[in-house]
């Protein structure tokens, strides 16, 4: 135990890091529970949201190691083990925050991808962002890695020769501007489609809310990167505490709301049923989807057709889509529209998505 404690600090990076990643935890395990439920079975994106899970695991573990080696008290008045020990922790911390962002940021586009893929615009999209995620990822842990020669370097400064890059701070905040921005992206994605459809401007509302839940994420990224203005390398054990908290929270929020809209199976059974109007036909439940030609999800999302291609020939989707209709359901709002590719406006061939009780 440090001669010298901030017990707040110390507290805080105790407490909040349990609490977030248990919430973060138990709406995983809600997440395949709903999967089950659903008969969905465990798909990749799941896979990928649990090795995040896991890996953020580890930067919490650091996070409330330094809770207990002087974090709060400055470098100068540890003692040299306790002051190797902090900046230790630091340093293994951002050695798993960028892997876990990834695995995270691509279980979400992965599942973006699988109802909204058909449209090649989005999906085309998806896949270069996934592709850039994953560079993303290597460059930013093999920096950090070796930002110090010897690596150990960063935490030891008793080792002769040894010395860092020049502008670690700017490092810093240069990955985290670039999460920001990947948020912000994976944020926006769905809206075009969303706002293309041919619906009312509260039932669009709706269904980006449903969306944008990563916009939270956006909030935590954004705080974490102003914290850094604060971060100095050559005093990490009264600099780091605030970065360290905005960092574990942004793990934990970004898996909380990558779980949330994978939930509904759960929910349905808590809100009650809600029934469905469909072609005359009654159903129960409560459903967001999108509609094509026959081929569902049963955790409820249905894939959106692309109006230049899709899947299938061009005879089989006339076919299909003619008579075809999906709901949305929502907050009891029930209306039935159709979007239409500009050039075939004049053709019957059309998606419908409802909005039905």
């Amino acid at each position: 135990m440090s001669v010298t404690e901030n017990t707040y600090w110390k507290n805080v990076l105790i407490v909040v890091p349990i609490v977030g990643a248990a919430v973060a935890t138990l709406t995983y395990v809600l997440r395949l529970a709903s999967s089950r439920i659903a008969t969905t079975g465990f798909k990749v994106e799941d896979l990928l949201m649990g090795i995040g899970l896991i890996v953020s695991y580890c930067a919490t573990a650091f996070v409330i190691y330094t809770a207990f080696n002087g974090v709060g008290v400055r470098t100068s008045l540890l003692p040299s083990d306790e002051r190797r020990r902090i900046q230790f922790g630091s340093w293994m911390i951002q050695k798993f925050w960028a892997p876990s962002m990834a695995f995270v940021k691509i279980s979400i586009i992965v599942f973006l991808r699988r109802i909204l893929g058909t449209v090649s615009a989005f999906r085309i999209g998806a896949n270069c962002l996934i592709a850039f995620i994953s560079m993303w990822a290597v460059v930013a842990l093999l920096v950090n890695i070796f930002q110090c020669n010897p690596p150990k370097f960063y935490y030891d400064k008793e080792i002769e020769g040894g010395h860092c890059m020049t502008g670690q701070r700017k490092f810093f905040q240069a990955m985290g501007s670039i999460a920001l921005v990947e948020d912000v992206i994976i944020l926006l994605m769905p809206v075009p489609i969303v706002w293309n459809l041919q619906i009312t401007f509260r039932q669009k509302i709706a269904v980006t809310i449903v969306f944008s839940l990563g916009g939270l994420v956006c909030i935590f990224s954004l705080m974490r990167l102003i914290e850094f203005r604060n971060f100095v390398v050559t005093d990490l054990a009264s600099s780091s505490a605030k970065e360290s908290i905005w960092t574990v929270l942004e793990l934990d929020v970004a898996i909380i709301c990558g779980c949330l809209p994978l939930l509904k199976p759960l929910l349905a059974g808590f809100l009650g049923k809600v029934k469905s109007i469909s072609k005359g036909q009654s159903n129960s439940g409560t459903k967001l989807y999108f509609h094509t030609s026959g081929t569902h999800h049963h955790d409820g999302f249905y894939k959106i057709t692309d109006p230049h291609g899709g899947t299938g020939s061009r005879s089989q989707a006339e076919t299909s889509r003619r008579g075809s209709a999906g709901d949305i359901e929502l907050q009891g709002i029930a209306v039935h529209t159709a979007i239409e590719s500009r050039s075939e406006v004049a053709s019957s061939d059309r998606t419908v998505v409802g909005w039905a009780r």
